[in-house]
């Protein structure tokens, strides 16, 4: 059996390299619309009536929003393709998908429901192409849950595109809303025609993607990947600032799945942004206070160019990243498995932009209030890049990754991050007793399957100081200082030293 698998993988291999080589072909091309597709009526939303009952919530929550803009209200129908609906209405449309069906439609019972709720199918048999200004907003009635994903014969390498190849269309800046939506990436009856490398896929564009509220059930694809091969400074012109990103309140469940028998492959990604190319670019990233879950090889994979900043403030990690999954086994070496893996500059970067110099600055990587439980490594480094650390809790086999020794690891004072640890509070919430400074930045670490790494564990090259605390933060003074100050580092350099002052003067 383990001779088949290898025959089959060396056979199968050339295919799967191939298919890589003419991406940019393929993305290149749009799906053309069949003649003959009568398109849903517009309405002025403001003027919608005699809707279901999710659709009129959806209406009233988000009444800033649709304000004086055109609506067209979709009920799901498993004879048409949703996407060719979509590519053919204009831009700056909400588009408001109901729990309404046609009378042809039936349920699927081998789709489960989530908590409780029944599922509503819209199915897709080509890419829905994300226009300028374009909303998708889910407006279930309580107690369903609108859901999209791929018919049987599906065979488009992604569900939702949006962007270009390298063409950033600076003339387009109208923000593009998906909210509210749960997306599998398979059919109810199994494997599609060809797998979907990822669910969401982003290219170059100069205006903001909001995805709140969505949930992504992953069995053989990436859950959201965005990655724009363009070169950009993003602090050139005000207008021109490339991709933006809102990525909040999402949910991630990784499933494992069998392609062969005897084989179980698990998810390879949950959330990439590849960003190497643009300068300059600030507070215009953000993925905040999402859930990962289940069987996902690796959560998160940010890449960002010089001088350019992302926050990831609340996330919560708890996935299982033990197993196989397909790019492996097709290509013959193993993937990542971590929680969050940040990447900055390298040489390769260096050699592919061309007004790079050896002052570039390191992109800066804002992370807290993080919980990451995985079963191998908890960040992953790569590159030289800065990195404010307040507040995470990282459970796993080990807390660091860094193998490329010769790019630095910047720590950055955390202080002033302190406030994005924990959601505000609400206004019937009682405030708990006051911490001091240190308490409110320490994070903390705790070793699983009997593993003797300690704080910094894998870090190779690090410039200044990170705060751990396995304790409770409830000790006394002296206690937290000499936590702060005990060989937490790899490098004690004179930002550690200042950083180590800034800390006691805080106390």
């Amino acid at each position: 059996m383990i001779k088949l698998h290898y025959h089959l993988a060396q056979l199968i291999a050339p295919l799967f390299l191939l298919q890589v080589l003419s991406l940019g072909a393929q993305n290149a091309v749009k799906p053309t619309t069949p003649s003959g597709t009568t398109y849903p009526t517009k309405v002025l939303c403001d003027s919608l009536i005699g809707q279901p009952s999710g659709v009129r919530q959806r209406l009233s929550q988000y009444s800033e929003l649709v304000r004086g803009r055109q609506c067209v209200v979709l009920s799901a129908d498993p004879t048409k393709d949703l996407a060719q609906l979509i590519n053919g209405l204009p831009d700056d449309t909400v588009i408001l998908l109901s729990s309404s069906t046609t009378t042809t439609m039936t349920p699927s019972p081998s789709v489960a429901t989530v908590a409780g709720k029944t599922p509503v199918n819209y199915f897709v048999g080509s890419e829905i192409l994300l226009k300028n200004g374009q909303d998708i907003i889910g407006a279930a009635d309580d107690g369903f849950e609108v859901v999209i994903m791929p018919d049987k014969s599906y065979s488009n390498r992604y569900m939702l595109r949006v962007g270009d190849y390298v063409d950033f269309k600076f003339a387009e800046t109208k923000d593009s809303n998906i909210r509210h939506i749960t997306f599998r990436d398979n059919s109810p009856e199994g494997h599609t025609l060809k797998r979907v490398n990822s669910i969401v896929y982003g290219e170059c564009h100069n205006r903001r993607l909001i995805m709140e509220n969505n949930v992504f059930h992953l069995t053989e694809s990436i859950g959201v990947r965005l990655e724009c091969r363009g070169t950009l400074d993003a602090s050139a012109n005000n207008l021109r600032t490339g991709p933006g990103l809102l990525f909040a309140n999402n949910a991630f469940k990784g499933e494992s799945y069998s392609l062969i028998s005897n084989l179980d492959f698990i998810p390879l990604e949950a959330l990439a942004v590849s960003y190497p190319g643009i300068k300059h670019q600030s507070e215009k990233l953000t993925v905040i206070d999402n859930v990962f879950q289940g069987k996902i090889s690796e959560v998160g994979h940010f890449t960002l160019g010089s001088g350019s900043r992302m926050n990831i403030f609340r996330n919560i990690i708890d996935v299982d990243n033990s197993g196989t999954t397909y790019h492996e086994w097709i290509m013959g070496h193993s993937a990542h498995k971590h929680g969050f893996a940040l990447a900055g500059l390298t040489d390769e970067y260096a050699d592919a932009d061309a007004d790079s110099d050896s002052d570039a600055e390191p992109p800066l990587f804002n992370v807290a209030g993080n919980r990451i439980s995985v079963k191998n490594t908890a960040i992953n480094i790569d590159g030289e890049l800065k990195l404010a650390l307040p507040c995470n809790h990282l459970q796993a086999v080990k807390p660091w990754r860094q193998e490329q020794h010769k790019y630095s690891l910047i720590a950055i004072d955390p202080f002033p991050l302190a406030g994005d640890c924990k959601k505000p509070l609400r206004f019937h919430q009682r405030a708990t007793k006051p911490q001091s400074a240190f308490c409110k930045i320490v994070n903390t670490w705790t070793p699983t399957n009997g593993s003797p790494a300690g704080t910094i564990s894998g870090l190779t090259n690090l410039e200044g100081q990170f705060y751990f605390n396995s304790a409770s933060c409830q000790t006394s003074t002296s206690t937290r200082i000499s936590a702060a100050i005990k060989g937490t580092t790899v490098t004690m350099t004179a930002l550690g030293i200042m950083t180590t002052l800034a800390l006691l003067l805080n106390l």
